[in-house]
């Protein structure tokens, strides 16, 4: 009856997996006083389990243990631990998992994980069963009035030194296991939480820079409104630097579609009818009113075919009609499908985590391959009630069809624009980590106990005495670097005893010696890995051509000097820098005078680089460009023309009888990094290149925005 209070108190180890220690009275009974009262103390003990459990197959694996165990441990108690673990993989196993099979409250992935908890636990519970046989009371009371069995010194030892050894083995390899289990699971939510996080980061990014795309293109449409060609020209030229919308459409106050990209398709509209009105869309009702950007649910749109695209809309200021909230809306399509970075991203978010990204509507727009569900599918989840302990598990619904055969940790959270990242963390990732860890626990176990089996049974006839003299000494405080003069002068000692004790002395000293000398190892090679590490660094950064910064430094640069000017609220400049005529160049002299040219400028450019220039790059090609921080926009406008006007004075030598000369055009751009993006400051450099470059080239133009 004792043993079945205990067992209502049981040790929770992970999701259905619970520890009982019950049983280790069970065991004494077994031992002391036999079969017939070890099985009826088994059957009271675990009824309580089989009550809480819903399983009465735990009182015929636990009665028919006490039984086995009462036969075995008849004539040598001290086999009390090899009995339990015979049963087991006898009988004991094979009837757990009979058990487990037909159990509906265990989750299939869980099945083999608690079939080796249930060995695990045996081991415990034997183990300490073994430990309070040691207590002369609790044999006086479990034993009663019967006659104790006289055993030798050797026996005794054996038996002692055998259990606590084995008992240092499971107390520190249980104390593994639970901090195993613990650090997985922390471990996984961790990478789940960190996963999402970065996930959701990735599609904000890739959304919000659409967003924003569409936004500032509304402004410039509102610009160029009452010019047709203007506007038509903004539309295409947009389009063509935002590949990533497959269509765009203009369309005036009242809906009637106005302009198109590509053209051709306003042309063909036009062509088979008069007018095509737009006023009954959602993404144009949600933006002719509102000021924001709407971005719609998902749909297979109208002349798109099966392709699953969502609209992004905004309504166009109205400039010149105060009574007009919009002159007109702008509306560009995304195909879902070939947003590859996305896919990709959601394809590969870690092992065991799987995402899903549902519109306003609860319809699926994208998902991780691995889920095999289809698009624009309704998407929910529910938690499961009806697994033991399932500890927050949920089941994915879709189209209102509960997915049963998997169970998962979720985590939700909504864009600002409507959407929602759902990320669904499969449990078996976490069951297959403890299975491994119960594995490794069951394992260990097994292997010390053999062990101290034997090592019990080969000390304990020869140098049981010395053993126990020697651990008194230790208790008392001594050390090894005193000597013993009863180990070292004693010619009475068996020479292993006294092996044993000189090796421990000089081990002692080794292992100092090696561990330092491995530390001096260490230190070593970390030292030339260091420097090897920061050599491959630095190239990793440079153009390998002309030993400028590369295009992967100038990106992270030029997201670092944006986030710095836009704390310390300082202009942040840009010049790019194009070499004119530089195909000719290559045409007329050969690529190796081109790689010749662009090294020499690159040298040439490097010259201007102070504390001013952040950044000093090439970008690509012909391109190099300069990063410029906390100077005002004239100041980096005389700059490059004064690095213009360098280059071309120059006289490059391609021969030993014949120079060239070569000149540049330069974009300069400058914003307030506290209301642009670095994008748009690369954007309006690269716009005033193009006009310098369309404007007859060795010229500067400028652009700024506050």
């Amino acid at each position: 009856m004792l043993a079945g209070v205990i067992n209502y108190f049981r040790l929770p180890l992970f999701f259905e997996a619970e520890f009982i220690f019950g049983q280790s009275l069970v065991l004494l009974v077994a031992v002391y006083r036999g079969s017939l009262q070890g099985f009826l103390a088994a059957i009271l003990a675990s009824s309580v389990l089989a009550y809480t459990w819903g399983s009465y197959w735990i009182i015929i694996t636990l009665s028919l243990e006490a039984v086995f165990v009462a036969y075995i441990c008849k004539n040598n108690r001290s086999n009390l631990i090899l009995a339990v673990l015979a049963y087991w993989f006898l009988l004991g196993m094979p009837l757990s998992w009979i058990s487990i099979s037909g159990y509906e409250q265990f989750i299939e992935a869980h099945k083999v994980t608690i079939l080796v908890k249930q060995v695990s636990n045996a081991i415990i519970y034997a183990n300490l069963a073994a430990i309070l046989m040691l207590i002369p009371q609790v044999e006086k009371l479990f034993n009663g009035s019967k006659l104790r069995k006289t055993k030798s010194i050797s026996h005794q030892s054996a038996h002692l030194i055998s259990t606590l050894l084995i008992s240092i083995g499971v107390l520190f390899f249980f104390f593994t296991l639970n901090q195993n289990i613990k650090n997985s699971n922390e471990r996984a939510q961790h990478t789940h939480q960190l996963k999402h996080q970065q996930l959701f980061h990735q599609v904000s990014l890739i959304l919000e820079t659409n967003l924003q795309s569409i936004n500032e293109l509304s402004y410039l449409l509102s610009e160029v409104w009452h010019d047709e060609t203007k506007r038509r020209n903004v539309l295409n030229e947009f389009n063509t630097r935002n590949p990533v919308f497959n269509t765009m459409l203009v369309a005036d106050h009242q809906g009637d579609l106005i302009n198109s990209s590509p053209s051709n398709l306003y042309e063909q509209i036009t062509t088979q009818q008069k007018s095509l009105n737009l006023a009954d869309r959602d993404y144009f009702k949600h933006a002719i009113d509102n000021d924001k950007v709407y971005v719609s649910t998902g749909f297979a749109g109208r002349g798109f075919g099966k392709d699953l695209i969502v609209a992004i809309s905004k309504s166009v200021p109205s400039r010149l009609n105060v009574k007009d909230s919009a002159a007109g809306i702008v509306e560009g399509t995304i195909i879902l499908e070939r947003m590859e970075i996305a896919q990709h991203a959601f394809n590969n978010v870690t092992i065991g985590v799987d995402a899903i990204l549902v519109d306003q509507a609860g319809q699926l727009l994208m998902v991780s391959e691995n889920l095999g569900l289809e698009r624009l599918s309704k998407i929910g989840y529910q938690k499961n009630n009806q697994v033991l302990k399932s500890n927050g598990l949920v089941n994915l619904v879709v189209d209102e069809t509960v997915l049963q055969a998997e169970f998962f940790y979720v985590k939700e959270t909504s864009f600002n624009w409507g959407w929602k990242l759902i990320t669904l963390q499969n449990e078996s990732v976490f069951a297959k980590a403890i299975e491994k860890s119960l594995l490794y626990f069951a394992l260990s176990i097994l292997l010390v106990i053999l062990l101290s089996y034997l090592l019990a049974k080969s000390i304990s006839h020869s140098w049981s005495y010395y053993l126990k003299k020697l651990n008194q000494s230790i208790k008392h405080g001594a050390t090894f670097d005193d000597g013993f003069s009863e180990f070292e002068d004693n010619d009475q000692l068996p020479e292993e005893v006294k092996n044993f004790y000189q090796e421990i002395k000089s081990s002692r000293l080794q292992i100092l010696k090696m561990n330092q000398d491995l530390q001096n190892t260490i230190a070593e090679r970390t030292e030339n890995l260091q420097k090897a590490n920061e050599k491959l660094n630095v190239m990793a950064r440079l153009d390998e051509l002309t030993g400028l910064e590369n295009r992967r430094v100038f990106n992270d640069c030029l997201n670092e000097i944006w986030v710095e000017c836009q704390r310390e609220l300082l202009p942040f400049s840009m010049i790019i820098i194009d070499v004119d005529h530089f195909k000719k160049l290559n045409d007329s002299y050969g690529h190796p005078v081109g790689d010749h040219v662009l090294t020499f400028i690159g040298k040439e450019l490097s010259q201007f680089k102070n504390s001013d220039v952040k950044c000093l790059a090439r970008i690509g090609g012909e391109e190099f460009c300069m990063l410029i921080k906390g100077c005002s926009h004239q100041f980096v406008i005389e700059l490059a023309e004064k690095i213009r006007k360098h280059i071309e004075k120059l006289q490059i030598r391609i021969s030993k009888d014949r120079n060239i000369k070569t000149t540049i055009s330069c974009g300069v751009a400058t914003i307030d990094a506290t209301k642009h993006t670095s994008s748009r400051l690369y954007q309006l450099a690269d716009n005033a290149l193009y006009e310098a470059k369309h404007s007859g080239r060795n010229q500067t133009k400028a652009y700024q925005e506050s």
